[in-house]
């Protein structure tokens, strides 16, 4: 008797366990009752490919939808499946021979497409602030504002740096163990001046800034929130912190270069993060719920949980357009998508978008309804034309989508049809 209670009480806790840590993820890479859906169910958009070696592993986008610029920071495919923290593979071996920081800011005039129908593609090369060559980078997540009365242009772009000896000063042979030296760099682009490069300002380097994966500006004088998704820089505590809900997003300021956990309550593997500049709430993409967490920032630079939107897919970047409207690129198929990260030239895999906005009812309130509802805007179940997608944004003025993808090959674009 006292053996069939002691085995009904560890069945009751195996369950509670499973129920509270593993039920999500298990749907979430499972996929279970999943339908995806082919390209062809979504005439409202007619999509292709921009291919151009300058258009590689784009894995987060920005788009001045004033001046009528697409920025991305894209890389080699090659070199970020060696080398990508936030995906855990630390090969520095395997970032030499694929180049090494070939990483770039590539920028498109999105209505002007030119006779090769590339957009006028270019990359913003790094200077120092005396003109010289600058650092390497490994770009990650980044954010943009227009600053100085429309004169410059100011990126925060987040830079997986390889962990150096403290004595020498030499690249690290094995990274596994100590994790990427990560910072978030601060750049201008003279727009007012037509410059072609980005001027280093300031690197900022603090223990809040853990293992870095995206960013959002959230004020004037440039202070940002950044999502950490490891618990350390290493590797190892990667599985731990997703079930246990211990990743963090953290409040900087860019003028001290001081940072501070801001996160309050569990974050499970955060990734996207951005804002509304009209209500100031903040969206968080949490990768290991497959759920989209809205967010208060307090007058002491805390992040109080106000609501969450389940999207029942694996996350990776938000947007967020002048409406309001989220846009957050999904992984219906995760297990495919890490193939394709590991394979990026052999191999596809499907790829979501989805749009997360307001709920209002006649009398313009939510009628006691979630505050929120999820449209699926695009999906590609047979990888025929979308990139294996991690960030995708919306143009207002012609509700085309741009899509990127940290292991693809290529940008994709989707025209909306009237």
């Amino acid at each position: 008797m006292a053996l069939k209670a002691t085995l009904i009480a560890l069945l009751a806790i195996t369950v509670g366990i499973y129920k509270i840590y593993l039920h999500d993820l298990v749907v979430l890479v499972s996929g279970i009752g999943r339908v995806i859906q082919p390209l062809s169910d979504f005439p409202q958009y007619q999509c292709h490919r921009l291919t151009h070696p300058l258009l590689e592993s784009c894995e987060d986008l920005w788009l001045d939808h004033t001046s009528r610029k697409l920025y991305a920071a894209c890389s080699n495919p090659a070199v970020r499946a060696a080398w990508s923290p936030g995906g855990n593979t630390y090969d520095l071996a395997g970032r030499a021979a694929g180049g090494g920081a070939t990483d770039h800011i590539t920028v498109l005039d999105i209505d002007h497409p030119g006779a090769d129908g590339l957009h006028g593609v270019r990359a913003l090369p790094f200077r120092d602030q005396h003109g010289s060559a600058g650092q390497e980078v490994d770009l990650h997540g980044f954010d943009a504002r227009v600053i100085d009365h429309g004169r410059r242009l100011r990126f925060w772009l987040i830079n997986h740096r390889p962990p150096m000896d403290g004595l020498t000063g030499e690249l690290l042979e094995d990274a596994t163990g100590v994790g990427a030296n990560s910072t978030v760099e601060i750049y201008d682009l003279d727009v007012r001046g037509g410059a072609d490069h980005l001027v280093h300002v300031k690197t900022i380097l603090a223990d809040a800034i853990v293992s870095p994966n995206n960013l959002v500006v959230v004020d004037d004088e440039g202070d940002f929130l950044v999502t950490n998704d490891h618990t350390t820089r290493a590797s190892t505590s990667m599985a731990l912190g997703l079930f246990l809900g211990l990743g963090s997003v953290s409040y900087c300021s860019s003028e001290s270069g001081e940072c501070h956990f801001a996160s309050t309550g569990k974050v499970y593997l955060p990734n996207g993060i951005t804002r509304n500049p009209a209500s100031g709430l903040v969206y968080l993409a949490e990768s290991g719920t497959g759920s989209v967490t809205v967010h208060q920032l307090t007058e002491d630079r805390r992040l109080v949980k106000i609501d969450q939107v389940p999207l029942g897919m694996s996350l990776d970047n938000v947007s967020i357009d002048p409406e309001g409207n989220v846009f957050a690129a999904a992984f219906p198929d995760i297990r495919q998508f890490m193939k394709a990260f590991h394979d990026p030239y052999g191999t596809v895999a499907p790829s979501t978008v989805m749009m997360i906005r307001k709920r209002k009812d006649m009398d313009g309130t939510s009628g006691g309804k979630d505050r929120y509802e999820v449209v699926k805007v695009v999906e590609d179940r047979d990888a025929e034309v979308l990139p294996t997608t991690t960030t995708a944004v919306q143009d207002p003025v012609s509700g085309r989508l741009f899509l990127g993808g940290v292991s693809s090959t290529f940008l994709g674009v989707c025209e909306r049809q009237t």
